[in-house]
């Protein structure tokens, strides 16, 4: 399958498959509201091209990233796109699926995933393969992904995710379902006067029961522009929010 180079920045950039799923707003928006310390250890399920790990190295700090992916083809991307950025030191790609044992340290303090947002069974099933998998859950539905972070997490680890906003029931009953408390909510809208359709959700193992939802992040000003805090997520790699 073909490949074509898209730039991250004026050092960085990305091999996409021309016919794959290529990385948009959310995979940004979810790197940018990942909280994340020196020496922390994560885990990505399902990394795709590896945008979210070269993110994340470029803005900010942690011990090491694994990032999982099933298709070999993904793995094989995302490894090469990382040690092309000089990135392969800090990010492990793992070629697995999240239900079975992971080769993984024992101590995984966050974990994160921008997970397909349709049912196996729903919408229209793209006749790309590649693309079938990052938009429907052929590989683990939305509990299965939460049950695999809360048996890698240690206690108060926390999980960071983007989600449909149609979906967020499912998405807080797998959570309590793992034992992984909700506990921040941002909305993602277009642009002011419009509902949201991603919402971005922190969860915390083992914590007490209390969600804060905060403020809207706006994507676009009136005249179709990125807004001022979307440019700043752009260019800094940070979402402002408080836990």
């Amino acid at each position: 399958m073909s490949k074509e180079l898209q730039a991250i920045d004026d050092r960085h950039s990305i091999y996409q498959f021309s016919e794959g799923f290529s990385f948009g707003t959310d995979a940004v928006l979810l790197a940018g509201f990942i909280r994340c310390k020196k020496g922390q250890v994560g885990v990505e399920f399902g990394t795709g091209t590896g945008i979210i790990p070269l993110l994340l190295s470029l803005h900010k700090e942690f011990g090491h990233l694994y990032a999982l992916e099933i298709q070999k083809e993904y793995a094989d991307l995302a490894r090469e796109n990382l040690r092309r950025n000089g990135f392969s030191e800090k990010v492990t790609v793992l070629e697995g699926d999240l239900r079975e044992r992971l080769p993984l340290p024992e101590k995984i303090d966050f974990v994160f995933s921008n997970p397909p947002y349709m049912k196996a069974d729903s919408g229209y099933l793209n006749e790309n393969e590649k693309k079938r998998v990052a938009r429907h859950e052929m590989f683990g539905d939305i509990g299965e992904i939460c049950l695999a972070a809360s048996r890698l997490l240690q206690d108060k680890g926390e999980f960071f995710c983007v989600y449909r906003t149609e979906r967020l029931c499912d998405l807080f009953c797998a959570m309590r379902a793992a034992g992984l408390e909700p506990k921040c909510l941002v909305p993602v809208i277009p642009k002011i006067g419009k509902a949201a359709a991603l919402a971005l959700v922190r969860g915390v193992k083992g914590a007490k029961s209390g969600m804060r939802v905060r403020e809207a992040f706006v994507l676009q000003d009136d005249s179709g522009e990125k807004s001022p805090e979307n440019q700043r997520l752009y260019e800094e790699g940070f979402l402002r929010y408080e836990n």
